[in-house]
Parts: structure tokens; C-alpha cells; sequence
């Protein structure tokens, strides 16, 4: 009975989180005036969401999430709209070989939206790994486009619960103003991070030959 009020009492600790982390999310969002926002608070939601995976005893989440927020403003922005000009340019090489009446046009077309939707894929990935590990720009970028294609069975789990989290989004919307952000990027962690502590344990993979110096411990 203890071990059941235990989980109980984790649950609703958890609740609890995303509902003051979608908060903050959604209000400095706005803050950036939307565009400029989104990033940087998405970046500050997964870096608070870590720190709480990991159990680190210090986790303020309001005073890190505005840390977090400020530090990587410029950052996050730069590498957000990286990944997107990226799918937005395979998204408009898509429509445009698909508009061409070639046999040879309507493959590329078709590997032109799988290329696509794996940089969306690479967009979920980004900030878990900006959040993780500290390194070069370009580095952030490659490794978000490589780990789908790296990873293709934790990608397979990731999209397995963010479509049931989308089924019951649509059955239950009044959901979304209170926890629509905070737990598919929950989920999201809980699923990506484990794979970056594999890897650190192995010594080698995608991370090999970097400089993987953790900046949030």
C-alpha cells in the first residue's frame, strides 16, 4: 500500500510540473513575441525537464527556466530555424517534383518527403540534445539530422507515443491549455535521454571524437 501512495504521490508531483512548466512555456513563448520565443522557451522546458530525470535536489523550475531562457536565447533561435529552413526547403523540393509527371520526379518526390519528415523527426531531437551536451553549432545540427536514422527504433517508440498522445489530445482537448506542451516534451525526454546515457557509458557512437563536456550537472 505504501509503494502505491509512493507512485501516487510521484504522479501527481509530476502533474503538478508540467502544469507550472507548460505555463512558463506558453508565457515567455509569448514574451518573444512568438517567433523569437518558441525556441527559447522550448530549449528552457527540456533543460528543466532534465534536471528533474536526472534528480538533481536543486531543480527551481520557475528561477531555471528563466536561466535557461536568457543564457541560450540567441542560440536556440540560430539552431531552431536551422532544422526548419531545412524542412522547409525539402518540403518545397517535394511539391515541386511532385508536380513535374515523371516516373523518376514521383520517386525523388517521395524521397524528398522522407527526407522531410525526418527533419522534423531531427526538430524533436534538438533540443534534448542542445539541453544534454555542449557542442560546436554545427555539431548540434549534424547530430539532430544524423539520430533519426541512427536511432531508428527509439524513433519508432517516439512517434508510437506522441500519436496516442495526439489520439487523445483529439478525444480530450480541453487537455492542451494546461499540459499541451509540457508532456510530449516529457515524453520526448524520458524516451531520448536514456540513449545519450548509453552511449556516454560506451564511449563511442555518435559522440565519439566530441567534445561531450555536460553543462548542466
Amino acid at each position: 500500500m505504501q509503494d502505491i501512495g509512493n507512485k501516487i504521490n510521484n504522479a501527481g508531483e509530476w502533474v503538478y510540473r508540467l502544469l507550472i512548466l507548460n505555463f512558463l512555456w506558453v508565457g515567455f513563448t509569448l514574451v518573444g513575441f512568438g517567433i523569437l520565443g518558441i525556441f527559447p522557451a522550448t530549449h528552457a522546458l527540456f533543460a528543466v525537464l532534465r534536471k528533474f530525470l536526472m534528480k538533481k535536489r536543486s531543480v527551481k523550475m520557475t528561477k531555471d527556466f528563466i536561466y535557461y531562457y536568457r543564457k541560450d536565447f540567441c542560440k536556440s533561435n540560430a539552431l531552431g530555424y536551422v532544422i526548419v529552413l531545412i524542412a522547409a526547403i525539402l518540403w518545397i523540393d517535394f511539391r515541386y517534383f511532385m508536380s513535374i509527371t515523371s516516373f523518376g520526379m514521383f520517386v525523388l518526390a517521395h524521397f524528398m518527403l522522407l527526407f522531410f519528415v525526418f527533419s522534423l523527426l531531427s526538430l524533436l531531437i534538438l533540443f534534448p540534445i542542445f539541453t544534454h551536451s555542449e557542442l560546436s553549432f554545427m555539431q548540434y545540427v549534424k547530430n539532430a539530422l544524423i539520430y533519426p536514422f541512427t536511432h531508428l527504433g527509439t524513433m519508432i517508440l517516439l512517434a508510437a507515443s506522441l500519436g496516442l498522445y495526439y489520439f487523445i489530445v483529439n478525444q480530450v482537448p480541453g487537455f492542451i491549455p494546461f499540459l499541451g506542451i509540457s508532456f510530449p516534451c516529457f515524453v520526448i525526454m524520458k524516451i531520448i535521454l536514456p540513449t545519450f546515457q548509453k552511449k556516454e557509458r560506451k564511449v563511442k557512437g555518435w559522440f565519439k571524437g566530441q567534445n561531450d563536456t555536460r553543462i548542466y550537472y
